[in-house]
């Protein structure tokens, strides 16, 4: 049974001049997906198993796309997927590109730029993060309420001020005739779609833990003085996506929500984390994250 569409629609503004998709990807994209989607979903590390719970119509490899990133990170697949849950027509991303990989940070905020030009209501992301507050347990799905971006902050706020403004490396000014250079609008989520999710949660009977999402640039998972600067900071969890593809969707006024899959607990004592536990836990607590996703689904 489908429930009230709780998300309210995108509210698509005429995109800024680096967040357009080059012409070749927009056709290819458009073949792939000649219909509009209703919402699009990003599967992060060892949570692309939600694939198999709606019914898929169409698949694409990344490496087929003119000039989209392929990940070469394990628990990436790097395909995009059509399907339908219900009567909601779906775009998945199965993984994606990270800025350590060498990406730029267009590149990795393609998801969202893609899901506005597919004409979507909203974009669901979701990701594995490190757990930061004490009363987390590995497991946990965490309903991130905002972003804090402090590693990579400095470049990562030059590259988003192009992208707003259109300029490229070297250009000179503060912004173009869309006048989309100036701070991002706050907050990043807004009360209705942090409201859908946690009715989505209730309906699907899944605890829903609630904090600050905190971005840092990897490869390399967080040193101890960085998990208590991240704490002192307000931050619930760390990771290294999500932050570049929510800021892209509040350029483009698309609604978006991220769900983090707290796969560690980072502590600032010597520990080890490696990327094998982290896709375990994921694909542990993926059959909770797939009930709350269609519950959410729903609501768009």
């Amino acid at each position: 049974m489908n429930g009230p569409r709780d998300i309210p629609p995108a509210a698509h503004a005429q995109p800024p001049s680096a967040l357009v998709l080059p012409a070749d990807l927009l056709q290819a994209l458009r073949a792939f997906a000649p219909e509009p989607v209703d919402a699009a979903v990003v599967l992060g590390s060892g949570l692309g198993g939600f694939a198999d719970t709606v019914s898929i119509e169409a698949v694409v490899d990344a490496s087929e796309l003119p000039g989209y990133p392929v990940s070469t990170i394990e628990g990436h697949r790097g395909r995009l997927l059509l399907g339908r849950a219900g009567e909601r027509r779906l775009l998945l991303f199965q993984g994606r590109a990270h800025g350590y990989e060498g990406y730029s940070v267009a590149e990795t905020a393609l998801p969202a730029r893609i899901a506005a030009a597919l004409g979507a209501r909203a974009l669901l992301l979701t990701n594995a993060a490190g757990g930061l507050d004490p009363s987390f347990e590995a497991g946990d799905l965490m309903l991130v309420t905002d972003v804090l971006v402090l590693t990579a902050a400095q470049r990562m706020g030059l590259d988003l001020q192009r992208m707003g403004s259109g300029l490229q490396r070297g250009d000179t000014g503060s912004q173009d005739a869309t006048g989309l250079a100036s701070p991002l609008p706050r907050p990043l989520f807004d009360e209705a779609q942090l409201a859908a999710a946690r009715a989505a949660a209730r309906e699907s009977t899944v605890r829903l833990r609630e904090g600050v999402y905190g971005y840092c640039s990897g490869p390399t998972y967080e040193t101890r003085a960085e998990i208590a600067y991240y704490r002192l900071a307000g931050a619930q969890a760390v990771g290294m996506s999500t932050a570049p593809e929510v800021l892209a969707a509040v350029r483009l006024g698309l609604p978006s929500l991220a769900i983090s899959c707290i796969t560690n607990i980072s502590r600032t004592v010597r520990q080890v984390v490696s990327h094998e536990e982290v896709t375990t836990v994921a694909a542990q607590a993926s059959e909770r994250l797939e009930r709350l996703l269609h519950a959410l689904i729903r609501r768009v």
